[in-house]
């Protein structure tokens, strides 16, 4: 990933949060710099502090999956809790279509550029966080059978 992955991510949030108004009051920086953050042509960009302002109003860590991305990492949450197993499911599917997607665009000429290849790293990891999110929901369901009465779990 490259910085200009970075600035997209910050854009993104921003645009999520309602814009760089909006996003200007929940951070340390004002709208110009906040604008220049998401600029492709602007050498600034967001610090960490920021990100993390920006992706906890925005409700998901865009800009700091792009940032752990750009070295190699990838985030995954601490506590996904306890979830449904039929709608992780349904997002890993629409994630892996979505994932799947980028991938044949990206390589239907027959040459990958770098903007392709950073687009399928971030499907690819935001497919891996969902599959992770689902992997706690279907051992949260386990546990949560197995300490059912054997009546209840189908054992006589």
């Amino acid at each position: 990933m490259t910085v200009e992955t970075i600035k997209t991510a910050t854009k993104a949030a921003i645009g999520a949060i309602g814009g760089v108004d909006a996003a200007e009051t929940i951070t340390r920086v004002k709208r110009s710099v906040l604008s220049d953050y998401g600029n492709r042509n602007s050498p600034h960009v967001v610090p960490v502090d920021v990100a993390i302002d920006l992706d906890r109003c925005a409700q998901t860590p865009r800009i700091l999956q792009a940032m752990a991305v750009a070295e190699g990492y990838t985030l995954l949450p601490i506590e996904v809790g306890e979830g449904c197993v039929a709608a992780s499911m349904s997002a890993i599917a629409e994630n892996a279509g979505r994932t799947i997607s980028t991938a044949l665009m990206a390589i239907a000429d027959g040459v990958i550029t770098r903007d392709e290849a950073d687009a399928m790293l971030r499907e690819l990891a935001d497919l891996l966080r969902v599959v992770q999110h689902a992997q706690a929901a279907v051992m949260g369901e386990r546990d949560r059978v197995a300490s059912l009465p054997a009546t209840l779990r189908g054992v006589a």
